[in-house]
C-alpha cells in the first residue's frame, strides 16, 4: 500500500493548530507559551519533510526508520529549544499517530510497534 500524505494532512492541522491556539490562549492571559509563531512553523516543516522522505522510502524499512529517527530527533531538537513546552500530551499524541501511521503504510514498521520511543524525549 503507498503513503497517502492525504490522510495525515488533517491530523498535521490539528497539531499545529493545537499549538497555535494554546499560544494564542496564553498571550491572551499575558503569559508566554515559550515558542513562537516561527517555532510552529519549523515543526511543520519537519513534518513535511518527514511526509516526503517516507514516501520516498516506500517499502524500504531502513530508509523509512532512518526517516522516523530523524524526525523524532529534530522535533526532540525543536522542543527543547522552546524549554519543552511545544509538545504537550495532545501534540505527542498527534505525531505519534502520524508518524507511525505514515511509516506503517510505507511499510517502515509492522504492527503496533511504536520506535519513537527510543529516540523520543516529548
Amino acid at each position: 500500500m503507498q503513503v497517502e500524505t492525504n490522510d495525515y494532512l488533517e491530523l498535521k492541522s490539528e497539531i499545529l493548530d493545537g499549538m497555535r491556539s494554546y499560544r494564542e490562549d496564553l498571550a491572551q492571559d499575558g503569559a508566554d507559551a515559550g515558542y513562537s509563531d516561527g517555532e510552529i512553523d519549523e515543526c511543520e516543516r519537519i513534518i513535511d519533510r518527514f511526509l516526503d522522505v517516507i514516501v520516498a522510502a516506500q517499502g524500504d524499512r531502513v530508509a523509512g526508520r532512518a526517516a522516523i529517527k530523524q524526525a523524532v530527533l529534530a522535533l526532540n531538537a525543536l522542543n527543547a529549544r522552546c524549554g519543552y513546552n511545544l509538545i504537550e500530551t495532545d501534540q505527542r499524541e498527534g505525531l505519534c499517530e502520524l508518524i507511525l501511521g505514515a511509516a506503517a503504510q510505507a511499510g517502515a514498521v509492522q504492527g503496533e510497534e511504536d520506535i519513537t520511543e527510543q529516540w523520543r524525549e516529548w
